[in-house]
């Protein structure tokens, strides 16, 4: 008697139909409005930023592959995508090393060193971003004054550091901040951008809803508890904090990074709330200007832990 063999594979047994080019790709068509408005608002300055990004990211990974002998993975669009958030991270006025410099770092610490792209535990462009925060602050804080003229070139949470919240109504209305009439980082100005990238990528279920909008449930419910509570006028309103620092650009392209994000429900949510709660201690206690994208990195250290938080499988 002939006996079939049958071979089990692991799972997952049916593909999802995703691959990493194409998701890729959705996140470039996300993040193509608050590109445009960057080169709107700032000019040739941001164009030599979102240019030198993105080429140095893919020639860096390219570079990389080569001398590991291992197979290119250029076309999967991941160092473009990289490279164009990690632009939107940037000043309009970095220079052409610590552009390379940041690149770098992102390759070969945030991806190459794990085994490429899905390997990665921590976001690469959060990597590059801390290490050029801390080794040059003075070049990574160099603001210009947007085409669309605000009051001032600051940068909202800077304002809110070194004057106080009762002073940032005094530079900043809640239209500018929603439009983009500040100075800061290219792609952080401007939240109205950022949530038209965003809904398209929930659109198109790239995304798990559950992340930005925790995240941002976080950020609003936790600065409104100290906000309506205080009586000294020591703490920012909720609205403040969630149109100001980069809150979108944190919430639905930097939490959301697959590697280094949960994947069960559970995780999801409390990573969210647990990444905009930190987000707003660290804007009003700590010394970082911009607690965004320090509470998402710190909080991906906890993915691990957080993807154990799932309901018991049946019949365990």
């Amino acid at each position: 008697m002939t006996m079939t063999k049958l071979v089990v594979s692991p799972n997952p047994h049916v593909h999802s139909g995703n691959i990493v080019s194409g998701i890729m790709r959705d996140f470039i068509i996300a993040l193509i409005p608050a590109t445009l408005f960057a080169l709107f608002t700032f000019g040739l300055h941001a164009l030599q930023v979102v240019l030198i990004s993105v080429v140095s990211a893919v020639v860096w990974e390219g570079l990389c592959q080569k001398l590991t002998k291992r197979p290119l993975t250029i076309f999967d669009l991941s160092g473009v995508c990289s490279g164009l958030i990690l632009a939107l991270l940037l000043p309009p006025t970095a220079p052409w090393w610590l552009i390379l410099v940041g690149t770098l770092i992102m390759i070969i610490l945030g991806k190459e060193v794990f085994g490429g792209f899905g390997s990665n535990p921590f976001n690469g462009v959060l990597i590059a971003w801390v290490v050029l925060q801390m080794s040059f602050p003075d070049y990574m804080s160099n603001w210009i004054i947007p085409a669309i003229d605000p009051a001032t070139s600051l940068a909202p949470m800077e304002v809110l550091k070194d004057q106080g919240p009762s002073f940032v109504n005094q530079y900043f209305t809640y239209g500018q901040l929603f439009i983009g009439q500040t100075g800061g980082y290219l792609g952080q100005t401007s939240v109205l951008m950022l949530l038209i990238g965003g809904l398209y990528l929930l659109a198109r279920r790239v995304i798990n809803w559950r992340i930005p909008v925790c995240y941002l449930l976080g950020v609003f419910i936790f600065s409104g508890l100290f906000w309506v509570f205080s009586t000294s006028g020591y703490y920012a309103d909720p609205v403040f904090h969630i149109f100001a620092g980069g809150t979108f650009l944190a919430a639905f392209f930097l939490a959301t990074d697959m590697p280094s994000s949960p994947v069960t429900p559970q995780g999801m949510i409390l990573f969210g709330l647990c990444a905009g709660i930190l987000t707003v201690i660290i804007r009003t206690w700590g010394a970082w200007t911009f607690g965004a994208y320090y509470a998402v990195f710190i909080l991906s250290m906890a993915t691990p832990f957080l993807d154990k938080i799932a309901p018991e499988v049946y019949g365990r």
